[in-house]
């Protein structure tokens, strides 16, 4: 039996070595776009960004744990052809791998602009490498340009200003986090970053991009306002890698649809980022982007593929560190929820706010409240085991 992972990263070494663990006693083989180690993405827009840390930081394992974990490590190739009938999967160094069970953990391509293609100093931050580029533009005194409010955005922000930028944020929406965090807290996180220093630009977007010779010199946006920047960060969402799998007969739709344990179809899984899951306690397929969910689906598909024990997906649980602000969620985040905010404590920066959805409690978030969180943490944690026994 041959187990082959697109995708090294979080997600795809979890499974890997989740295998081992379970016992597998087949051939696994990890294969992997970039010529790194797999590694941890979060702190790309953090502490390595900010200079403080390197690659082994955020590296997830060393070249004895490969192998030890019997794992055939296949760098700097990129799936591009999927076979599902003649379970085949072609890579862009020409070779062919057949599979007895696949696990897709492609993760996600950062959104483009075409306008930006030329210039250098203008970066998506997606991986170990747009990191470390970004982090050579971020000198004392330039200034930087921010394209998009969303997590990213601020995180890349917070850090821009720690190490002595001046920051300006472009976003279309009219706030901070729109549609994806409740209006009350997003406007918490924002007037921390204005008490900052950084300038927002809400409703605008880019129109002209100035630069000579790959170097930026300014932009105006679409107001006609013209704003000086040395570089800028694009940080306009993601897309699901599902490219390479068109005409394959799996069911794409904002990732590859699978059940709640996986399976995309016969013999074809998919976990982390690009996968989109059926997710009982909602009733409905959602794609979570969050990296210890990653790492529950790749032991629940390797469960599936060793015939052992295993758990259920826990509830979403997401976390940003912007300043000395570290915010926490945990549950089904809708940002029209009904909210409530349960501490609020200016004078120690802590903040506990609980979602409602026609009274039941969904979600809980925090500021700076490790420990505050966790009875409601428990509430949710026992509501969701006990509705899940229910339903089965």
């Amino acid at each position: 039996m041959k187990a082959v992972i697109i995708g090294a990263g979080a997600a795809g070494l979890a499974a890997a070595e989740a295998l081992t663990e379970r016992g597998w006693e087949g051939e696994i083989v990890l294969v992997g776009s970039e010529n790194h180690l797999p590694y941890d993405r979060p702190p790309l827009s953090k502490a390595l960004l900010a200079g403080t840390e390197e690659f082994d930081f955020v590296r997830l394992c060393t070249d004895e744990d490969i192998t030890r974990n019997n794992i055939n490590l296949l760098l700097g190739a990129t799936a591009t052809r999927l076979d599902s009938s003649a379970h085949t999967v072609e890579l862009s160094t020409g070779e062919t791998l057949n599979y007895d069970k696949l696990i897709i953990a492609t993760g996600v391509d950062a959104r483009q602009l075409p306008a930006t293609a030329e210039i250098d100093a203008a970066v998506t931050l997606r991986t170990f490498d747009d990191a470390m580029k970004f982090r050579a533009e971020m000198v004392e005194g330039r200034r930087i340009l921010v394209v998009g409010a969303g997590f990213i955005g601020l995180e890349v922000a917070a850090t821009a200003v720690l190490k002595g930028c001046t920051v300006d944020v472009v976003e279309p929406s009219p706030g901070v986090l729109y549609g994806k965090f409740p209006q009350v807290l997003a406007e918490r996180i924002e007037t921390s970053h204005v008490e900052q220093g950084v300038t927002f630009h809400f409703g605008k977007v880019v129109d002209t991009w100035n630069a000579q010779d790959g170097r930026l010199g300014s932009v105006v946006l679409s107001d006609g306002t013209e704003l000086r920047a040395d570089a800028a960060l694009i940080g306009i969402g993601t897309v699901p890698a599902t490219g390479w799998l068109d005409d394959t007969g799996l069911e794409i739709g904002n990732g590859i649809i699978c059940d709640a344990h996986g399976l995309a179809a016969p013999d074809i899984y998919a976990i982390g980022d690009v996968s989109n899951w059926f997710h009982p306690l909602v009733g409905e397929s959602r794609r979570i982007e969050h990296r210890l969910s990653a790492g529950e689906q790749a032991q629940i598909v390797a469960a599936e593929l060793t015939g052992t024990e295993s758990g259920h997906l826990d509830l979403p649980f997401f976390w940003t560190d912007q300043y000395k602000e570290k915010w926490q969620a945990y549950g089904y985040v809708d940002w029209e929820a009904d909210i409530e905010i349960v501490l609020d404590e200016p004078e120690s920066n802590k903040l506990v706010a609980v979602l409602r959805r026609d009274g039941r409690l969904e979600a809980v978030i925090g500021k700076n409240a490790v420990k505050q969180l966790m009875p409601y943490r428990r509430e949710l944690k026992q509501a969701a085991a006990e509705q899940l026994a229910n339903a089965n």
